[in-house]
């Protein structure tokens, strides 16, 4: 059996320059990850995620969840994806 993973990596790239409390540093989507769903990226999906972490990895961003800052557009396609009733049904 394989697994996927949904959802998108997002940056904000004017906190550098701005500093994170400037009203220019907001989150940006910047990958979404259905690039890591071919050939089963095991290894990719443990190290980020810790999904199937066969190898030990200390993942980077488990169980993070949907971010209460995150951009308009990843809220978007997280509703339109069926929203939080939908993947808290699904992870059971």
């Amino acid at each position: 059996m394989s697994t996927d993973v949904s959802g998108m990596i997002e940056c904000r790239p004017w906190a550098q320059v701005w500093g994170e409390d400037d009203e220019d540093a907001v989150w940006t989507a910047a990958i979404d990850l259905f690039l890591l769903n071919t050939g089963n990226t095991y290894d990719a999906l443990a190290c980020l995620f810790g999904v199937r972490n066969a190898f030990g990895f200390q993942p980077l961003a488990e169980d993070r969840g949907l971010p209460e800052d995150t951009s308009d557009g990843v809220r978007a396609a997280f509703t339109a994806y069926g929203g939080p009733e939908r993947w808290a049904r699904m992870s059971r």
